[in-house]
């Protein structure tokens, strides 16, 4: 196969497993054309892959050219003027259209791409014609700063376009909750637009051009979900890749990063990681001075090195949501409760159990506010009911932040973590 976007996991061929997956969102793709597709959202954590699966999906889709026409884009983590963003948003849907529609992927990084006049002249030189009058509405909306009417075109274009072309189209949009967090009403950037992903609420239900959105704080994404567009997307979870899956992925990049394992010591990391494949790549790819995979002592040595050291991959990841959280509830109690959680993630705790079991003293209303903030920074997850929450199901995050917190908490030494992984790497 071709591919059309260059992925960002680097060498085609490092895609490695997501069969589950792939055939899932193939299928619900190709259900597109016959309108029975809901607009769905893809929830993990960070580096779980979900940017590779649609990028991936994107590929297939543009190459296979079969009756669904792609659409990708990514919001980015940076403060944006919501002029600035309409524009970027609306001329990448069109460039690609008109890449799938002529077969000429030059287009999906084209020259002057922020440039309305030139996108006008590309669409009528490729016989397109019918895209010039949404082209100029939106500069039309740009020059005279009609920011409403300018994202209203910008988010209703696709689902027009396959609606006059009798047409479908995927919306593929990552990190979707950047929406409401980093798009400013005004140029100054003082003026946040907290409201705006609420204009999907019935662009969603489209069957002709849904979205497919991902996200990778699943609480935040999951908050913006349920309060601005309720009952607009299914979930689809991205959990760790089963154990055949994770060991084709270690040995390949084994091979591509000339790391050596044995067959003992990946079983070994496959199972301590629980198949998550960004641990996995972390300790293949680890900085540590005396790495050596061949070895228990020394696979126990880098995981140890990427968990407790701050060069360590897979800490930086964690550290960004134990970021997010910490600054707005930084205190004791609310990293005794992490812990807490952590520690006994083998079931659920409702807050009157967490407010016996750690002597908490402070009433109901705080202390579901502190475990809300928990959730929404990915650092505990919700129960089966709102009044129920259990830790995150990870024991790698598990060491991570007693790594970080333990000795402060418990006035406890992280270097049992050592002992710890020597033990499940022998048992393994």
């Amino acid at each position: 196969m071709d591919y059309a976007l260059k992925e960002r996991i680097g060498k085609p061929e490092l895609f490695t497993g997501r069969k589950e997956e792939l055939a899932y969102f193939l299928k619900w793709i190709n259900d597109i054309k016959d309108e029975k597709s809901q607009s769905t959202a893809v929830m993990a954590r960070r580096k779980m892959g979900k940017t590779a699966i649609m990028e991936r999906l994107f590929n297939i889709t543009f190459f296979k050219n079969d009756g669904v026409i792609p659409f990708y884009y990514e919001i980015k983590e940076n403060d944006v003027w919501v002029v600035d963003f309409c524009q970027d948003f609306f001329l990448t849907f069109i460039y690609q259209y008109i890449a799938f529609k002529t077969r000429q992927t030059q287009y999906l990084a084209p020259e002057g791409e922020s440039d309305f006049e030139k996108a006008g002249t590309v669409a009528k030189k490729e016989g397109l014609e019918y895209l010039t009058g949404f082209i100029e509405s939106a500069a039309h909306a740009v020059r005279h700063k009609k920011v409403d009417i300018l994202w209203n075109i910008a988010r209703e274009t696709p689902r027009k376009i396959a609606f006059r072309q009798n047409e479908f189209i995927v919306q593929m949009i990552d990190e979707f909750q950047f929406f409401n967090a980093m798009i400013y009403w005004d140029k100054a950037k003082k003026n946040l637009a907290k409201n705006l992903a609420g204009g999907y609420l019935s662009t969603a239900e489209s069957k002709i051009a849904p979205l497919l959105v991902s996200g990778s704080w699943v609480g935040w994404l999951m908050d913006e979900l349920n309060n601005m567009l309720p009952s607009r997307f299914r979930y689809k979870y991205l959990k760790n890749m089963p154990e055949d899956e994770a060991v084709e992925v270690l040995f390949k990049y084994s091979r591509f990063f000339d790391i050596p394992v044995t067959e003992e010591t990946a079983f070994s990391l496959v199972r301590i990681t629980e198949g998550n494949p960004f641990y996995i790549s972390s300790v293949i790819r680890s900085d540590y001075p005396d790495k050596d995979l061949t070895s228990f002592d020394g696979l126990t040595g880098t995981l140890e090195f990427e968990t407790l050291d701050d060069q360590g991959l897979i800490k930086s990841s964690w550290m960004e949501y134990m970021g997010k959280a910490f600054p707005k509830i930084n205190d004791q109690n609310a990293k005794n409760m992490v812990l807490h959680l952590s520690k006994h993630r083998d079931r659920e705790w409702t807050r009157d159990e967490l407010r016996e079991a750690l002597h908490l003293e402070m009433t109901d209303a705080d202390l579901e506010k502190k475990l809300k903030a928990l959730v929404k920074a990915d650092i505990i997850n919700k129960g089966s009911s709102f009044y129920c929450y259990r830790g995150v199901n990870d024991n790698i995050f598990d060491k991570v932040f007693r790594g970080v917190y333990d000795e402060e908490i418990r006035k406890f030494g992280a270097k049992v973590i050592r002992e710890e992984y020597n033990d499940q790497s022998k048992k393994a």
